[in-house]
């Protein structure tokens, strides 16, 4: 079974985090919501606070197949401004795991210098993750095994998306005709 850690930081875009959790769970994907924090206590950018699962010290990075950073702000700034996640990611990616970002969290992968050739992000924040290869054209982005997103409206495509690259293409279509999709 794949093992998906995604970040959470106080600010986190509410939709793209929890589509994410919610259609990997679908899928069978052991997915834990990793809180930055020192608490598991965390807050949404719109004021949905949740529990996160774990929090980041506690977390075995090494079984994760796959690292997810959802967007938001200020979440995809802590998340960036983060010196140990950025040190797990540049790991994961030496280890051949799967990152994905969506909306803002680009700039997280910029940051820490792993994000790929070519990306999606958030409309107009293209000139903070600062990083050439933008595609403005799709809505989900796959490179190697990065995977990026535009934004919420996107995250249901995003979150199927990343049931096809860790479950494959039959799951991949079992859940998203579930979902009506």
């Amino acid at each position: 079974m794949a093992k998906v850690a995604v970040m959470m930081a106080d600010g986190f875009e509410e939709i793209e985090a929890l589509s994410v959790v919610d259609i990997l769970r679908r899928a069978g994907v052991d997915v834990s919501m990793v809180s930055l924090n020192n608490s598991i206590e965390v807050q949404g950018a719109h004021g949905v606070g949740l529990k996160a699962d774990i929090t980041f010290d506690e977390y075995e990075f090494k079984n994760a197949d796959m690292i997810v950073l959802p967007g938001g702000l200020p979440g995809a700034e802590h998340l960036a401004k983060s010196h140990k996640l950025g040190q797990k990611l540049k790991e994961a990616k030496a280890d051949n795991k799967k990152l994905a970002a969506i909306c803002a969290a680009p700039w997280v992968l910029s940051s820490a210098e792993v994000l790929g050739s070519e990306y999606t992000c958030y409309p107009g924040f293209e000139a903070t993750v600062n990083h050439t290869g933008y595609n403005p054209n799709k809505n989900v982005v796959v490179d190697g095994n990065i995977i990026t997103s535009r934004g919420p409206a996107t995250a249901m495509e995003f979150a199927l998306e990343l049931v096809k690259e860790l479950c494959g293409e039959q799951k991949y279509s079992q859940i998203k005709s579930g979902l009506l999709f």
